[in-house]
C-alpha cells in the first residue's frame, strides 16, 4: 500500500517499508528496511544529515501505476518495484530491477490480463535486496542499470591513476592508505551518496552499478542534480557539512620526519629555519614520543621543557603539532581505566582484545572515550602550549580487516567501522570547541563530514616512487570531490625511499613542487638510512630516519626547495581566497579541470591537470628526467605561463619544455589575482 505525502510517499509491505521523500531542493532521498521498526536516521550515516536548499514547489501524485515526485527539475518515478530518476525528462539513473510485470503464470488465474508497457524478466532481481544472515543480522544492497558513457568521480581516496571510476569495483573500507567516502558525481549531472558506514562493495559494473552493505538492515542513498558540477557540489557540501575557516598563518611550510626524538632535535631544526628565514608554520612530533601506547603523554627523559620551546616557537607563528594513535599497550598507566570501563574495541576471540601489533584499540565512537581522551590531550599537550594534533592510525589500522570479529560500543564493528574515523575526529573537535579554538587536524582518513570538524586527510603510507606521486594527485582530486578539500600527502613519500640517490632527489623536487600547489604544503617521510635508537624503552626505543629538512639533500634540491617555499608565501592572499571559495561552496581547493570548464569535452579527460582554485592551472612532472611536457589549456581563456609570461590560447594541448627548476603552471590572463601572479618569475 502506498501513502502519499507532502514531500514523498510510503510504500509499506509485509514487515518492510520504502520511503522516498524530497530532502531539499533537486534532491531525493531513498530509505528502505525489511523492518518497520527501523526509522529514517539522521546519525547512522552521516552525522547530523542536513537537507540541501529548501525546496521550492513539490508534486507528488501517482498516475498509470506509477507514483510520481517532482522536486524542481527533478523527478522520480516509481512502478513495478523499481526508482527512476528525471533532470528535465531525461533518465539519468534507473534502479536495476529483472522482474516480471503481471503476467498469468503469476497472477495463478486464467482471465485475460492487461499488457503493461513495460519490460518484463524471469530472473526475480529486485533492485534492493536485503539477506537475512545466521546472526539475525541483514546484509543489504541495491542494483542500478548501467551506463557506459558515464564518467563517475569521487569516492574517496584509493591507490590508482584513474580518475574515472566507471567499470571499476571499489572496498567500502577504511585501510591505511585508502579512505572510503561513497560519493560520486556524474558527467550526467548528478550527485549519488550511499549513506552507510557498514563494510561493503561499490561495483560500476559495465552491466550494472551495485552497492553491497555487508551488515545493514536498511538501504539509505541520497540523489542530487544541478546544471553544473560546482552546483552539484554546493548541494552535496549543504547535506554534509561545510568546512571551517583556515588561518592563514598555518599556510607555510610544515616540517615533519619520522622522526624527532628529543626537545633538542625540534628545537635544532626550527633554529635553521629561522635563520634561513624560510617561512614556516608547523613543526611536526611523530609517534613514541610517549612511553606507552596509550600514555597520551611525552616521555620526558626526552622531552624536557618541551612547553618553554613551544611557547617560544608560538610568538613566532609556529605551532607543534604531536601525533596521537587510538593504540594501547598493556603496560601503559591509562590501560587499566581504559578496560574497567569498557573503552577498547573487543575481540570477540581474543580476552587481550588485541587489534594490532599486539596493541588494543580505543573505541573512539563511543562517547566516554572521546571525553577522557580529550582530558588527556588538555593536561599532557596543551598545558606545554601544543594545540595541533595528528590522528595518526584513524582506520584504525589492523592485523586483519575483519571488523566483524570485534565489538564497538554501538554493536558489530562491521555495521558502523567506515565510520570510525569520524568519531576519533570528534575528540579533538570536541577539545577545540570546548578551549575556544580552532586548527586543522592531521588524519590518516575520513567520512562524511570531516570536513565540517577541520579535517586535513593524508593519504597515508605511500611508497616513494613517481607512480606513487601520480596516485596522490588523483587522490586529492578525488577527495575534493568527496567533500574533503582539506587534503596533503608525503613530500617525497613515505616509505621505500634511499634519500641518497639522484632519482629520489628529483622525485622529492618534483613533489615537493606539486604540493606547493596543493592546501597543505608537508615534508615527511621515513628516509634511508635510519639513525640509531636513543635506548631501549620508552622514547628512545623507536629508531629515526635520515633527515627530512630542505637543506637535507645537497645544495641544487635546498635552492629549489627554498624558491618554493616563497613562491607559496607569495601566493598566500590567493590561496587564503581559496579556502574561502571551498568554505562557502564546496567547490575543492585542489580540483579536476572539468569543474570550472564543465562545458569543454577535453577537460572531463585530464586526470593529473588540475585547477588550484579559481586561476591556476597545475600540470606536475610525474616522470623521471622528463625534458617536454604536453599540457591542455581549456577553453574560453588566454592562459599565462606563471614563469615566462609567455600567453596561449585556450582550447588546445601545447608542448612545452621542462627543467628541474620549474613545473608548467598558468594563470588565467586578466585574474584578478595578475598582480600578485606578475610577481613570481623564474
Amino acid at each position: 500500500m502506498i501513502e502519499l505525502l507532502k514531500n514523498g510517499f510510503i510504500y509499506k509491505y509485509d514487515n518492510g517499508y520504502l520511503k522516498v521523500i524530497t530532502w531539499g531542493h533537486n534532491t531525493i532521498r531513498v530509505f528502505n528496511s525489511p523492518k518497520q521498526t527501523v526509522k529514517l536516521n539522521n546519525r547512522i550515516g552521516i552525522e547530523d544529515l542536513k537537507k540541501s536548499d529548501e525546496e521550492k514547489k513539490v508534486e507528488v501524485y501517482e498516475k498509470n501505476s506509477k507514483c510520481i515526485i517532482i522536486n524542481g527539475h527533478l523527478k522520480v518515478e516509481y512502478a513495478n518495484g523499481k526508482l527512476t530518476f528525471y533532470n528535465r525528462g531525461k533518465n539519468f539513473l534507473e534502479e536495476y530491477s529483472r522482474k516480471q510485470t503481471s503476467v498469468r503464470r503469476i497472477e495463478g488465474v486464467d482471465d485475460h490480463i492487461p499488457i503493461i508497457n513495460a519490460p518484463s524478466y524471469s530472473e526475480n532481481i529486485s533492485p534492493r535486496e536485503f539477506i537475512l544472515k545466521n546472526n539475525n543480522e541483514y546484509s543489504s544492497q541495491v542494483s542500478f542499470e548501467a551506463n557506459l558513457e558515464e564518467k563517475i568521480y569521487g569516492m574517496g581516496g584509493y591507490q590508482e591513476k584513474q580518475l574515472n571510476k566507471n567499470g571499476r569495483i571499489y572496498e567500502l573500507m577504511q585501510r591505511n592508505s585508502q579512505t572510503t567516502i561513497p560519493f560520486y558525481l556524474s558527467n550526467y549531472n548528478y550527485g549519488f551518496i550511499w549513506n552507510n558506514p557498514s563494510i561493503g562493495k561499490a561495483i560500476f559494473g559495465l552491466n550494472r552499478k551495485l552497492w553491497i552493505a555487508n551488515q545493514s538492515d536498511y538501504i539509505d542513498y541520497i540523489v542530487t542534480i544541478g546544471d553544473s558540477p560546482k552546483e552539484i557540489l554546493k548541494n552535496y557540501t549543504d547535506i554534509v557539512g561545510h568546512t571551517p575557516k583556515i588561518d592563514p598563518k598555518l599556510l607555510n611550510l610544515w616540517q615533519s620526519k619520522l622522526r624527532y626524538r628529543t626537545t633538542t632535535e625540534v628545537e635544532e631544526v626550527a633554529k635553521k629555519y629561522f635563520l634561513k628565514q624560510i617561512p614556516l608554520s608547523v613543526i611536526v612530533i611523530d609517534y613514541y614520543h610517549w612511553v606507552y601506547d596509550g600514555d597520551f603523554n611525552f616521555d620526558m627523559d626526552y622531552w624536557k621543557e618541551i612547553d618553554k620551546v613551544a611557547a617560544r616557537l608560538n610568538k613566532k607563528d609556529i605551532q607543534f603539532m604531536v601525533s596521537v594513535w587510538p593504540t594501547v599497550h598493556k603496560n601503559s598507566n591509562n590501560y587499566k581505566y581504559f578496560k574497567d570501563n569498557q573503552l577498547l574495541i573487543k575481540s570477540y576471540f581474543d580476552k587481550e582484545n588485541l587489534v594490532f601489533n599486539g596493541l588494543s584499540v580505543l573505541d573512539y565512537t563511543n562517547r566516554k572515550t572521546r571525553k577522557y581522551i580529550s582530558h588527556l590531550l588538555y593536561e599532557n599537550y596543551m598545558k606545554k602550549n601544543i594545540y595541533m594534533f595528528w590522528a595518526d592510525q584513524a582506520e584504525p589500522e589492523m592485523d586483519n580487516y575483519v571488523h566483524r570479529n570485534y565489538e564497538i560500543c554501538y554493536g558489530n564493528f562491521e555495521k558502523y567501522a567506515n565510520k570510525y574515523p569520524y568519531y576519533y575526529l570528534k575528540t579533538f573537535y570536541e577539545l577545540y570547541k570546548k578551549s575556544d579554538l580552532s586548527f586543522p587536524i592531521l588524519i590518516r582518513s575520513a567520512w562524511f563530514g570531516s570536513q565540517k570538524l577541520g579535517a586535513l586527510a593524508w593519504s597515508g603510507d605511500i611508497d616513494s616512487s613517481f607512480d606513487s606521486l601520480k596516485r596522490q594527485i588523483q587522490i586529492a582530486i578525488s577527495m575534493g570531490i568527496s567533500g574533503i578539500p582539506w587534503c596533503t600527502s608525503d613530500i617525497g613519500g613515505f616509505h621505500s625511499g634511499d634519500s641518497t640517490t639522484d632519482k629520489f632527489k628529483e622525485l622529492l623536487v618534483r613533489w615537493f613542487q606539486y604540493a606547493v600547489f596543493s592546501p597543505i604544503l608537508r615534508m615527511h617521510g621515513d628516509r634511508q638510512p635510519h639513525k640509531e635508537r636513543l635506548s631501549n624503552f620508552g622514547g628512545g626505543l623507536k629508531t629515526s630516519g635520515s633527515d627530512n629538512e630542505i637543506w637535507s639533500f645537497g645544495e641544487k634540491v635546498e635552492k629549489i626547495l627554498t624558491k618554493y617555499t616563497f613562491l607559496r608565501k607569495q601566493l598566500n592572499e590567493y590561496i587564503v581566497d581559496a579556502y574561502e571559495e571551498t568554505r562557502l561552496t564546496g567547490v575543492p581547493i585542489i580540483r579536476s579541470l572539468f569543474i570550472d570548464f564543465p562545458e569543454d569535452k577535453e577537460a572531463w579527460e585530464e586526470t593529473y591537470q588540475y585547477m588550484f582554485g579559481s586561476d591556476l592551472l597545475i600540470a606536475p612532472i610525474t616522470e623521471y628526467k622528463l625534458k617536454e611536457k604536453i599540457v591542455y589549456l581549456p577553453k574560453g581563456n588566454k592562459w599565462v605561463n606563471l614563469f615566462t609570461k609567455e600567453v596561449f590560447g585556450g582550447g588546445k594541448k601545447i608542448k612545452i619544455n621542462v627543467n628541474i627548476e620549474n613545473i608548467p603552471v598558468f594563470y588565467k590572463e586578466g585574474s584578478k589575482y595578475s598582480k600578485i601572479f606578475e610577481t613570481i618569475n623564474e
